[in-house]
C-alpha cells in the first residue's frame, strides 16, 4: 500500500470520525424528548388463571436464548447483578457494538423496569441518554419494549408481550440477581 493511500484512508477514517460526533453532539442538541410516564398496564385478575413461579438466571438465560437471542440481532443474558444488552448499530455504513447493563426492578404492575448501570458504544464513552437514544432510533426492538432516554430507564410491558400468540403473560413479583432469586407470576388468560 502506498503512502498516498495511508493518507486517504486516515483522512476518511478522521472525516468520518468528525462527522459522526457532529451527528452525535448535533442528536443530543436537537433532542426534544420529554420525560414522559411510565405505561400502568393493569389486566384484569378475574380473567385469568395465575401460577406463582420462582426461579434461577440459569433459566431464565435459557429462555432468554431460545426466544429473544435467536430471534433477534441482539443479546441479552442475565448476570450475576445486572442484565447484560449486547447489539450493533449503524454508523457510517459500519457496524459498532454496543452494551449496556441494567438494574433490573419490578414495577408495582408486574412489568420490569431497567436502569441503566454502565454503557459502552465501540470505544466512546457517551452519555447514557444518548447511548439509549442511539439505540431506541436503530434497533428494533418489540413494541413492548419501550425506552425513555431523558428518564434514562428502559420498560418492558411483559403483559403486552406475545408468547407465541398464547393466552398466556407474565408478571415480575420480584428480582433479586444478587441472591438468584426471580419470581414471576403465571397468567393463562380465561374467557371468564
Amino acid at each position: 500500500m502506498s503512502i498516498k493511500n495511508r493518507w486517504k484512508i486516515a483522512f476518511f477514517t478522521l472525516l468520518g470520525g468528525i462527522i459522526f460526533i457532529i451527528i452525535m453532539v448535533g442528536n443530543m442538541v436537537v433532542s426534544t424528548d420529554q420525560p414522559t410516564s411510565l405505561p400502568n398496564t393493569f389486566m384484569d385478575n378475574k380473567k385469568s388463571v395465575q401460577f406463582n413461579v420462582s426461579t434461577h438466571k440459569e433459566d431464565i438465560n435459557k429462555l432468554l436464548n431460545q426466544y429473544v437471542n435467536i430471534t433477534t440481532s441482539y443479546n441479552v443474558r442475565l448476570k450475576d447483578d445486572v442484565i447484560e444488552f449486547k447489539g450493533f448499530v449503524p454508523v457510517l455504513s459500519e457496524k459498532v457494538g454496543v452494551k449496556i447493563t441494567f438494574i433490573p426492578k419490578a414495577s408495582n404492575n408486574g412489568d420490569l423496569i431497567l436502569i441503566p448501570k454502565s454503557f459502552s458504544l465501540g470505544k466512546l464513552n457517551l452519555p447514557i441518554s444518548s447511548v439509549l437514544n442511539l439505540v431506541n432510533n436503530s434497533v428494533k426492538l418489540p413494541e413492548w419494549i419501550i425506552i425513555q432516554p431523558v428518564n434514562k430507564v428502559i420498560y418492558v410491558e411483559l403483559q403486552k408481550m406475545k408468547i407465541n400468540n398464547s393466552p398466556i403473560k407474565i408478571r415480575v413479583n420480584h428480582i433479586n440477581l444478587k441472591k438468584d432469586d426471580i419470581s414471576l407470576k403465571i397468567l393463562f388468560l380465561t374467557d371468564h
